[in-house]
Formats: C-alpha cells, sequence, structure tokens
C-alpha cells in the first residue's frame, strides 16, 4: 500500500492575457484547465492512464490576474465511491489561495492512503451529496416551463477546441456557448445608479454523464433554484436534441460584482427582476 499524506506540486502556469475576462481577472475557464492539468499529471504518475473526468467540485477563494505564477498542489482523498483527487490552485509569489477543486474519474479507488479533504475544500453551498443527473427534470418539462437559456445548436470544433470529442473541461462551453432566445450578447448590466455588475462564479459542480462529440445536436436550459441579496444558485442543463438525452449538469452559485468597485455588491433591481422570472425553487429536490 502506498501511502499520499500531504499536497504536492503537480502543475503550474502563468496568467496570459488571454485568460483575461471581461470582469479583469482570470476567467473560471482557466481555473479548471489548471485543475484538469493537475489530473492529468496525477493520473500518470499513478500509471493508471487517462481515465474518463466525470465529476468536479470548484470552490473560488481569489481572483487571479494577469502575469501571476500559479501552481497547483494535489493529492488523492482517502474516500470515494471512484478515484478522487484535491487540487488547490495557489498564487507562487504570495501563496494566496486562488481555487480548490476535487476531481472525481471513472477509476476504482487505489490500495493507497490518501487525505482528507480540507476544511477550506469543502463545499459551503452546494449539497454534494445530491445527484444532478439523477434528479434532473426532463426535457419536456424545463420545455414546458420556457427554461431554455440558449437556442438550439450543433456542437462545433470551437466548443471543443479541435478535438472530435469536448474535453470535461469544456463542457462549460456546451451550457453557456451560442446564442440567447432574447438575443442579448452582453453579460454585465449598466444600472440605473452608475455602476456595472456581473455575476462572478463561486461555486461551481459539473456531472458529465457521457462524452460529447461534435456534431452532437443539443440546448441548454437553466433554472434559479434560490436567490438571496448578493447570491444566486442555479442549475443548467444541455440535452442532445436527436436522443433527448441529457449530457451534463452544472450548479453554480454566483456572486453579484460591482466591476469599478472590484467588490461584491446587493443585486440591482433591474437585475432582481430578471433573475426572479427564472426562479423555480421546486427543482432544487
Amino acid at each position: 500500500m502506498s501511502i499520499q499524506t500531504e499536497l504536492t506540486v503537480s502543475h503550474t502556469s502563468t496568467v496570459t492575457p488571454d485568460q483575461i475576462d471581461e470582469l479583469g481577472h482570470m476567467n473560471v475557464r482557466w481555473y479548471g484547465a489548471n485543475a484538469v492539468a493537475a489530473t492529468t499529471a496525477m493520473c500518470e504518475r499513478l500509471g493508471i492512464g487517462s481515465p474518463a473526468l466525470h465529476s468536479t467540485y470548484t470552490r473560488h477563494h481569489h481572483e487571479q490576474m494577469e502575469g501571476n505564477q500559479l501552481e497547483v498542489r494535489s493529492a488523492v482523498l482517502a474516500e470515494g465511491d471512484h478515484l478522487r483527487f484535491f487540487h488547490e490552485l495557489r498564487n507562487q509569489a504570495n501563496n494566496d489561495l486562488a481555487a480548490t477543486f476535487v476531481h472525481e474519474v471513472e477509476h476504482p479507488l487505489l490500495e493507497m492512503t490518501g487525505i482528507e479533504l480540507p476544511a477550506y475544500g469543502q463545499a459551503r453551498s452546494i449539497d454534494l451529496g445530491i445527484d444532478r443527473l439523477a434528479s434532473a427534470p426532463s426535457l419536456d418539462e424545463l420545455r414546458s416551463r420556457g427554461l431554455a437559456t440558449r437556442l438550439e445548436r450543433t456542437v462545433t470544433t470551437e466548443d471543443s477546441m479541435d478535438a472530435d470529442i469536448v474535453p470535461t473541461w469544456l463542457t462549460n462551453n456546451l451550457i453557456w456557448g451560442g446564442e440567447r432566445p432574447d438575443g442579448e450578447t452582453d453579460w454585465i448590466q449598466d444600472t440605473a445608479d452608475g455602476d456595472r455588475v456581473a455575476f462572478a462564479s463561486m461555486e461551481t459542480r459539473l456531472r458529465v454523464h457521457r462524452p460529447v462529440a461534435v456534431g452532437t445536436r443539443i440546448q441548454t436550459f437553466g433554472a434559479i433554484i434560490a436567490l438571496g441579496t448578493k447570491i444566486s444558485h442555479d442549475l443548467n442543463w444541455v440535452f442532445d436534441l436527436d436522443t433527448d438525452e441529457l449530457l451534463a449538469v452544472a450548479e453554480t452559485v454566483d456572486l453579484a460584482f460591482s466591476i469599478p468597485n472590484r467588490r461584491s455588491c446587493e443585486i440591482p433591481p433591474e437585475v432582481r427582476e430578471r433573475e426572479e422570472a427564472r426562479l423555480h425553487p421546486d427543482l432544487a429536490d
């Protein structure tokens, strides 16, 4: 039996200009890319090949800016139905904690002693005990409630970064890519009081049912299951329209963020009105 009782560096990177989004910090996609690279490295170290990644949990702690040197520290977790890894992404210069991750891969537990999940890596608002794939509403139910968040479309190589199959870490492209039914393209709200507000991701859980090939016809649906003073708790589902099969579910907890002030803020009234129209708390169960 092998033993891993502490975190070791599994990946390093630099925040580049193309990774900065309209909020002025590294986009959530690239936090995930660092973690996926770390999972790949850990699987290689363990000599288990490249098992599919089917579940991720991400908790964002501090934003990272262009030029920051980052490193991922990783370990095998002690328990779970499948092999799981814990990763923490830190700024090398000041040890600032950027994000923590739990990745579960399609591989049995190994005969080794792993670590317990640290308290700072545990979920805050997302219940990891709920199987969002199993509890998802049907495609017909989502259609009947008018919850489409994107128009029907076909998966392209832009979604997959030129691969034939969309990598798990790019599943968010399937959920948030494409055209919105209302035709809007801007996700930043200019408010009546002169502020500029958007939602910043604080926690995300992604469950993937099966790989998605380029050419698959898909549509995304979404609902808010809880709405607080500053927080929106959402579920998003993407379906294969040729088979009516659920492909993936993303559960997110997002924080209203004032871009000029670079801090959290209350959800503005004009944004809250729009969000309340999508509020379906019964879909939380």
